[in-house]
């Protein structure tokens, strides 16, 4: 019963739905099988536990609800089928409760086609004013705003008086408002998918937005502002100045949109950054360090309250890189304890080895390689690599020789690493190969290969050691 489609719903339940939801099933207007309810109540204090548990198994469950009868499959099948219907209307129900105004919007509306004119008055007062009091201005709530103008010139026309009235005007407005706002978010993850993605996206209304924004002041209206300035950026529209918009809006986010939506903003702005810093544009680097320190600090770029290993690695990379040491110190010891316990170790050593590789304290930087386990397969290879540079720069020939060729061989004869990652290495030790044999004379011929190589890892290493 652990894998059935009932569980695993019940078992994504908070300790408030789980609550609930019981009083939904023994309510009669919903659930008038007191079956169903015994098997919840059955059902309800193993949703805490992750793991399966004998009290679930199927035989278990069909003997606590019909002792003392034979085991019926088809039976308990239904009654499981049964429950889960009413489980996902009540999953309905309790998510549209949450949305805003537009339970209250469905009561206008059926005060609007019922001519309860007093009613809607009323209703739509208290509706306008609770719109007014939520904090948040994203695209949903310029949703529920067209909604709550789009019942008003309803209400109007229905009436019948040839007179003007500017509910119609705002409905219009309120529609064009929600539909840019959504709009230009489908047009920015387009554009930055297709910076991964090979597929191309249909793109449409894209100059006519584009024209209508470059005529229209929407500063004031922040989903589409912050994404505005995000379409212009990713597009290489006068892109520094957008970007420096952008941040300064993103910072801001959490005081008009969900804290879901002011990760995808950071992961916006820090993709745009990534890509930048991967064409060569430097001085994106502070930003990114920037953009990480403040999303984490805000709490947006943990889940579940833990950092990602490979956001802790990149951070840590970005910081040795502008040899903000003592950052990068404080940064590895602060945020070890928000790693996955399972990750944790390996990720704390790795990265304290990169630090004291590139104080150039090779003996620290040995120390920690040797605690880290390689459960992960870019943990090993970057290991080796950098164990690699530590016997080239202390001019232990024989050891650079010799791991120089074993790694050679464990790059192509291991199956689990991707082709891309796989050439980027490859490249790496056929290049460092011809450096150390290279006379002065093909040096500059080198500086150009690694240049001009499409996959390589620590490219800037390599020309450093040509002297470029």
């Amino acid at each position: 019963m652990e894998n059935s489609k009932l569980l695993q719903l019940l078992r994504a339940f908070d300790p408030p739905m789980v609550r609930a939801f019981h009083e939904f099933i023994v309510s009669p207007y919903f659930n008038k099988d007191q079956e169903l309810v015994r098997l919840y109540d059955y059902l309800k204090p193993q949703l805490i536990k992750a793991v399966p548990n004998a009290k679930t198994g199927r035989r278990a469950v069909y003997a606590s609800l019909y002792p003392g009868k034979p085991y019926d499959e088809l039976q308990l099948n239904r009654l499981m089928s049964r429950l889960l219907q009413l489980a996902e209307r009540f999953v309905s129900l309790w998510r549209y409760e949450q949305r805003g105004a537009l339970p209250d919007c469905v009561v206008l509306e059926f005060y609007v086609e019922s001519r309860l004119d007093k009613l809607y008055a009323f209703a739509y007062e208290k509706v306008k004013s609770k719109l007014a009091r939520q904090p948040l201005r994203n695209s949903a709530w310029y949703y529920q705003q067209f909604m709550l103008s789009d019942l008003a010139e309803r209400h109007f026309s229905a009436q019948n008086l040839r007179r003007y009235d500017h509910h119609l005007q705002e409905a219009s407005n309120d529609l064009d408002t929600w539909f840019l706002s959504q709009k230009l978010q489908y047009l920015c993850a387009m554009l930055d998918r297709q910076k991964i993605l090979s597929t191309p996206y249909r793109q449409t209304f894209l100059e006519a937005i584009r024209e209508h924004l470059a005529q229209h002041d929407y500063q004031t209206t922040p989903p589409v502002a912050v994404y505005n300035h995000l379409l212009n950026a990713l597009l290489g529209t006068d892109d520094k100045s957008h970007f420096q918009a952008l941040k300064v809006l993103v910072y801001d986010s959490d005081q008009h949109f969900s804290k879901a939506e002011v990760k995808d903003l950071f992961y916006f702005a820090i993709n745009f950054c990534i890509n930048k810093f991967r064409q060569g544009g430097k001085e994106y680097a502070e930003d990114l360090v920037e953009l990480y320190d403040r999303g984490l600090q805000k709490g947006v770029l943990l889940e579940d309250g833990l950092i990602s290993p490979w956001t802790y690695k990149n951070m840590v990379k970005l910081g040795l890189g502008l040899r903000r040491f003592e950052w990068v110190e404080r940064f590895i010891s602060d945020y070890s304890f928000k790693l996955p316990a399972d990750q944790r170790e390996d990720a704390y050593h790795f990265n304290s080895a990169d630090l004291f590789y590139h104080k150039k304290d090779y003996r620290g930087a040995l120390f920690h390689l040797n605690q880290v386990e390689f459960t992960d397969i870019h943990y090993s290879l970057d290991a080796k690599t950098m164990l690699i540079k530590i016997y080239y720069e202390t001019l232990e020939t024989e050891a650079f020789l010799s791991l120089l060729s074993s790694f050679n061989i464990y790059l192509r004869r291991n199956k689990l690493i991707s082709k891309e990652i796989k050439l980027a290495y490859l490249t790496f030790t056929a290049i460092l190969q011809q450096i150390y044999s290279a006379g002065k004379e093909r040096r500059k011929a080198l500086v150009e290969k690694i240049k001009k190589a499409p996959q390589l890892t620590d490219r800037n290493w390599l020309l450093e050691q040509l002297g470029d």
